[in-house]
């Protein structure tokens, strides 16, 4: 009998062993290792971007240009007078109605002369009768009946004058600038009669 147990309990114990060692082997094999944890790289974190401040462009200057003042020029002032009109001569007498044609020579510088002036003397000195501007225009002063500038030999004027008659008188005729200068004078003295005729000699 207690042969019987100790082969009996003997069975056990290797049972139980056995069982534990398959536990223990199955537990072993049943258990799956975790897989390894692999860490991620660090993070390099850029560093901060810093934005440039935004440059102003200053705005352009523009230089003002440098004015250049024009030197005054001062006009030059004429105060030269025109030469005088020679050689008067008697173109023709109207005694009763005063009309009288004077010839005399073509001024050297048409382009200088812009008015004629007439003067008659009755025995009391020179008297202006009559002035007229060359270009055509009436007279400005008196009657200008004729003015002839277009030869360049010898220019005449007609003209009228209440004072003048039949008899002797002096005449004279000066010429004048766009400026106002007069030229001097050589007077002649005429010598008319009732029928148109007359004549010149030299003034006293």
């Amino acid at each position: 009998m207690f042969k019987y147990l100790a082969s009996a309990l003997l069975v056990l114990i290797l049972v139980s062993s056995s069982c534990s060692s398959t536990a223990d082997e199955s537990t072993i094999s049943s258990t799956t290792a975790a897989p390894a944890t692999t860490t991620a790289p660090a993070t390099t974190t850029a560093p901060a971007t810093t934005t440039a401040p935004t440059t102003t462009t200053a705005p352009t200057t523009t230089t003002t240009p440098t004015t250049t003042t024009a030197p005054t020029t001062t006009a030059e002032i004429d105060t030269e007078p025109p030469s005088a009109p020679t050689n008067l001569a008697c173109g023709g007498f109207s005694g009763g109605s005063g009309e009288f044609t004077v010839v005399f020579d073509a001024p050297p510088d048409p382009s200088d002369i812009d008015t004629i002036r007439v003067y008659t003397d009755q025995g009391s000195g020179f008297k202006r009768v009559a002035k007229t501007p060359i270009d055509g225009s009436p007279a400005t002063f008196g009657l200008v009946i004729d003015l002839q500038t277009d030869d360049p030999v010898s220019w005449s004027i007609y003209f009228y004058s209440d004072s003048l008659g039949a008899g002797t008188f002096g005449v004279a005729l000066t010429f004048g600038d766009a400026a106002g200068n007069e030229s001097g004078w050589y007077p002649a003295t005429f010598t008319a009669n009732w029928m148109g005729d007359c004549s010149v000699s030299s003034y006293p």
